[in-house]
Parts: structure tokens; sequence; C-alpha cells
């Protein structure tokens, strides 16, 4: 079991699968690797899986608290059953009768919230608004106001845009390139509020990066963390109130439900976020008609 899995690890980086993603599947099978070797009382080997065994991991893992002593919750059971069907799925490709295994595995549900999206009208409202009032001479500002254009106006996560270079927008045709996830590639537009501020952001700091530097180089040149641009949003949209979610992924979240809010097709917007099933997409869907709900309920006589 311990080559098989050390396998599966190489498969998963030579696949470009996220470093962290690599992480979270090394952590969970060695987890199930010790649990089983705390029952057999041996090191485990492939023949000695079976039903009983995934069953008695899934109710243990089920039962484990964490650091505040809460359970775990419904999605990081799932995560981690995930790991080990993946697991499974990658033996049975190499020849290992798992199939029945895998058909017996346990699946949780879990509850899927709807994405938290800002009013357009507010949001829109505080872009312009701080444009307006911020200083040419504050980077930390305009970087912070270039972060959400960016995120709202192409639809970007967060980690796409850390790992931007210069030669991955082009100005003429208002277009970025994007490496998403599993190093799958995009192309989204670049809305021209968003331009306008990168440039104001770039006189700020001294000029225009080279084109291999990072779209938001820091007073060094080195590209700005993830960290530190989740920081500068939040910082941003507490602007919008206490209720208002400050993550940046909302931005994310308000990209794709305004454009469905006005009409955009659906198939478009899955291409335009990256999301390899269009069932990923349709969550937004739900956020719109939630919407129209909610106008009719304040507006009409009879609601």
């Amino acid at each position: 079991m311990e080559r098989s899995t050390a396998e599966f690890l190489d498969y998963l980086a030579g696949r470009h699968y996220a470093a962290h993603t690599v992480r979270a599947y090394r952590d969970e099978l060695a987890r199930f690797r010790a649990f089983v070797k705390g029952r057999l009382k041996r090191e485990p080997a492939l023949r000695d899986l079976g039903p009983e065994l995934l069953s008695a991991y899934a109710a243990a893992r089920s039962l484990e608290r964490t650091d505040a002593r809460k359970a775990i919750s419904a999605r990081t059971l799932a995560r981690s059953l995930a790991a080990l069907r993946s697991y499974l799925r990658f033996l049975e490709r190499r020849g290992h009768p798992v199939a029945a295994l895998r058909a017996a595995f346990p699946r949780v549900t879990v509850p899927q919230p709807l994405p938290s999206a800002h009013a357009e009208a507010a949001l829109n409202a505080l872009l312009d608004g701080i444009a307006a009032a911020i200083l040419d001479g504050d980077p930390q500002g305009l970087r912070a106001l270039a972060t959400a254009e960016l995120l709202y106006g192409s639809g970007l996560r967060l980690s796409e845009l850390a790992g931007l270079t210069r030669a991955g927008v082009d100005d003429r045709h208002m277009l970025v390139r994007v490496l998403g996830k599993g190093s799958r590639e995009r192309i989204v537009p670049l809305g021209g509020r968003a331009l306008a501020t990168l440039r104001r952001y770039w006189a700020a700091i001294g000029g225009e990066p080279r084109p291999d530097a990072p779209l938001l180089p820091g007073p060094r040149g080195a590209g700005i963390t993830p960290r530190t641009l989740e920081r500068d949003v939040q910082g941003l949209l507490e602007r919008l109130g206490p209720a208002a979610a400050t993550h940046p992924h909302a931005l994310r979240h308000s990209f794709a439900t305004h454009l469905l809010e006005r009409g955009a097709d659906l198939r478009a917007v899955q291409e335009l976020l990256g999301h390899q099933n269009l069932r990923t997409t349709q969550v937004y869907t739900h956020v719109t008609r939630r919407r129209l709900k909610e106008a009719y309920d304040r507006a009409h006589p009879r609601a």
C-alpha cells in the first residue's frame, strides 16, 4: 500500500494538480494507512482493503473532532472520502480489483450554500467612489482597487490574479490570459476600469512592469502574495456594511451573478469562470432566482 500511495501522489503531480491538493491527498492517505495499520497491527497491503474496513474508517473519521473540539464538517468528511475514492480509481486503472470497493464506498451529502454576491448598484457605486476619491500617490489603495476591479471585472480567482504576469494582459484587445485550476488556460475580457486602475497603480510604483514581471508588483518588483491581496480586498469591501461578504471570491460570485441577471448565456459564463462542468455554474441561476423572488416580495401588491 505504501508504494501504491507514492505512485498515486506522483501521478497527481504529473497531472499538474495544485500543490495544496496533492498535500491534502497525501495527508488523508497517511491518515487512512495509520488507521488500517492500527486495526491490523501490521503494515497494510492492498489485499487488506475491503468494504468493512472502508466503512469503519469513514465512521471513525466522522467522529473526529477539530482543535476546537467540534465535530468535523460534512464538507471536510466529503473531501477526505473523495481523496480515498480517487486513490481507489487510480488502483483500478492499474489493474487492481477494487471496482466493487468503489461502488460500496460511503458517500456524504454536503449542503450547497448559495454563493455570496453583492448588489450590483452598491458594488459599482463603491468602486466608482473609490476610483474618484483615491489619490494617485497611494499605491496600496490603488492596488486594492485594481485587485477588486480585476476580480469583479474578469471573474478571476485570487490565486489566478496573484500568478498573472504583465504579458498575460493584452491592452490592445482588452483580454486576459489566465492559467486556472488544473493548469487549464482560458481567455477572459479585461474591463476598461480595471485597465485604467492598473495604469494608475503602475505609475504610483514607478512604472509599468516588464512582460515577465508580476502584473501587480510590490515595491521591490516581487509579486504580491494572495494573502496580502485578500487583506486589500477585505478592507475595501468592508465599506459595503457589516453584513457584506468581504472575502475576495464574493467578487467572482458577483461577476457571474450580474452577468446572468443581465441575460448572459449560462454556457458563456461557464467559459468565463473556467468551470469544467456546467453544473458548477448552475448554482448561480439559483442566486438570480432568489433575487427575483426578493424583488417580487418587495414590489408586488399581491406578494
